[in-house]
């Protein structure tokens, strides 16, 4: 008696109430000298032990909380990858531009679906970075990740 072939499911979340920088949001540092500064806001560990007949199709989603100048429009960059074991398989590049609001807060849900086939065997973590880019936001203080989610499903064929 075994495991069935069924999809497994693993997941870490994180619910932050307040993600202007509260209890659990992740600040995501300006660049400095012009490097960009990555930040892990999630990860899961999954094992494989069929890798030609496995696929782990992974969905992540990030809420990112800006906060800049009230009487200014906002544009900035953040980066998503989704690495396995320290090697990026799948970015997105979002530059993002906002009206001036009177709070001067903005935020933005991405969500980023990804199909890894045929990883290898073993234990393999992938983990949901977060980067924020841009060296010339003036209008913007802080960049902050609330809540998130990073859900890896082991499909076996």
């Amino acid at each position: 008696m075994g495991l069935k072939k069924e999809p497994f499911v693993v997941a870490q979340s994180f619910s932050v109430e307040n993600p202007y920088g509260g209890e659990g949001a992740i600040e995501l540092p300006s660049p400095i000298a012009g490097v960009p500064i990555p930040r892990v806001v999630a990860t899961v560990d999954v094992c494989v032990t069929q890798p030609m007949n496995t696929q782990v199709s992974l969905d992540s989603m990030a809420q990112i909380a800006v906060v800049g100048d009230p009487d200014t429009s906002v544009s900035f960059e953040v980066t998503y990858e989704i690495m396995r074991n320290s090697t990026t398989i799948a970015t997105i590049n979002d530059e993002m531009d906002y009206d001036a609001v009177s709070e001067g807060r903005h935020t933005n849900f991405p969500n980023f679906p990804v199909l890894d086939d045929s990883p290898p065997a073993g234990i393999n973590t992938y983990d949901l970075v977060c980067t924020r880019v841009t060296t010339n936001e003036v209008e913007v203080d802080n960049i902050f990740v609330g809540s998130r989610s990073l859900k890896a499903t082991v499909i076996t064929l």
